[in-house]
């Protein structure tokens, strides 16, 4: 049976390789890293879906056993001035809130089966929509302000702010807007069930990172020449390319001969984000009840805080979810921070390659101003003292393109046509690439998204192979 090489061992890889071995091909994983699992440890949420078809993921959770939050939708909003906002207008606004962002997805939509979206400027962002929505809807200047800014929250689902977001493509981004669960442990167990065939049946290769892509003989040979970074050749009859978009963007010179146009420029249109997450644990949850724990909201969000001028000059909006209320044992006196943007950015660099306790320092100070507003805080209380403090710094990760996914930015003219691209590959020379950023368009940029472009790959082989034998005989 033919050969295949995938490099990357994460979601879309592993899950390539199921498909393959499962029908008899022999299949060579090569991983960058010492380890299986790409960005396995970068998500806490699966995003169902509304039609009524089962979701991969939330599938191999439930089999996985794996423990699943439902939040309470209770929701604690700080205005610029770090005060509360009345529950009243909370729940009015955001719902509201999530009323616009469903009519911009169904304008989005709609522009999109009439004229392939050009109605709509390629430059219009979805915070341009929602600012025309508020003042359509909204009578109150003080209502309308506080509506415009809770949406800049969006940007903690696509991983920049929300006026990056284009409105034209709005509609690839409304796995967002159905159901969501969250992991209360790991994707770990996830994880297992999908790298089981590979792990059991393929050859996986850890630190090996490709640096040559070469499909230069491939008319003549029927082989593509992969070559790692120690020197080493392997050749394959295909290859599937999972690398992050990140990645592919800043080493696309590793493919000899060059891409077809089409393809590089895919690539490159397609943005990327940058969220990251801050996790700040204290001895004890101070903002919830100790007898009733789902009392406190699941969400809390600053909004452009005006009282932090010293460590935020910016005004970045701040947001946490509350992990005390995660069902026992993974229940933790933790908050976890979502940031994106330019905040991210700040963030990690500031915070990259500088010994714990700095790191501790700089993050205590610089949320220190959000969370002794949350209930119960006493600044002379052991409780309300951060004990640690765990940040992510994807954006230092040479292998996941020093980037979280891909998202759809103001500017971009034919994201769909791109990604379509992408996952059409270089068939005619032996390449094919999948990922998140070569997803179903409902679940561009998750992991579901990455599971199901490598189950397509894998398919799409088997159905060439197939072709092939159908063919001589």
């Amino acid at each position: 049976m033919p050969h295949v090489g995938i490099v990357g061992a994460g979601a879309s890889g592993l899950r390539c390789a199921d498909i393959l071995l499962s029908h008899g091909f022999k299949v060579t994983i090569l991983e960058a890293r010492d380890r299986i699992g790409g960005r396995h440890s970068g998500p806490n949420w699966i995003h169902t879906w509304d039609s009524g078809d089962v979701h991969p993921i939330l599938k191999l959770a439930v089999e996985t056993k794996t423990p699943l939050h439902h939040w309470n939708g209770k929701q604690l909003i700080y205005d610029s001035n770090g005060n509360i906002v009345p529950d009243e207008k909370t729940e009015r606004l955001s719902t509201l809130l999530w009323e616009i962002i469903e009519r911009a997805f169904k304008a989005s939509e709609t522009a999109r089966e009439e004229d392939k979206g050009k109605s709509i400027p390629r430059e219009e962002s979805l915070y341009d929509f929602v600012k025309e929505a508020a003042k359509e809807l909204l009578e109150d200047e003080g209502d309308r302000q506080t509506l415009i800014q809770m949406s800049e929250m969006w940007g903690a689902y696509v991983g920049e702010p929300v006026w990056k977001q284009s409105l034209r493509f709005a509609w690839m981004e409304e796995c967002c807007g159905g159901e969501e669960v969250f992991v209360e442990s790991s994707y770990s167990a996830i994880l297992g069930r999908i790298a089981k065939a590979a792990s059991e049946q393929a050859d996986i290769v850890l630190n090996a990172k490709v640096t040559s892509i070469d499909t230069l003989r491939y008319e003549k040979s029927g082989k593509v020449t992969l070559r790692t970074e120690a020197g080493k050749d392997y050749s394959f009859d295909q290859v599937v390319i999972t690398a992050p978009l990140g990645w592919l963007q800043k080493n696309i010179d590793c493919f000899k001969p060059a891409l077809p146009s089409r393809l590089t420029s895919a690539f490159h249109n397609l943005k990327l984000s940058q969220l990251e997450k801050v996790f700040i644990t204290f001895p004890s949850a101070f903002w919830i009840s100790d007898t009733v724990t789902d009392s406190f909201p699941a969400y809390t969000n600053w909004l452009t805080p005006s009282y932090a001028h010293d460590t935020n000059p910016h005004g970045w909006p701040q947001e946490i979810w509350n992990l005390a209320a995660l069902t026992a044992p993974n229940n933790h006196p933790t908050i976890l921070f979502y940031l994106y943007g330019d905040c991210s950015r700040y963030i990690v660099n500031t915070i990259h390659g500088q010994p714990k306790d700095k790191k501790f320092s700089f993050l205590r100070d610089f949320f220190q101003p959000y969370y002794s507003r949350l209930p119960g805080y006493d600044s002379t209380s052991e409780a309300c003292i951060p004990r640690a403090i765990l940040a992510t710094e994807w954006l230092k990760d040479d292998l996941c393109g020093n980037a979280s996914y891909c998202n759809f930015q103001v500017g971009v003219e034919e994201a769909d046509q791109d990604i379509l691209a992408i996952r059409e590959g270089c068939v005619e020379r032996g390449l094919w690439f999948c990922g998140e950023h070569a997803a179903p368009f409902e679940e561009s940029g998750t992991v579901a998204g990455a599971y199901l472009s490598g189950e397509s790959v894998g398919e799409r082989i088997v159905e060439l192979y197939k072709g092939k034998s159908d063919t001589a005989k």
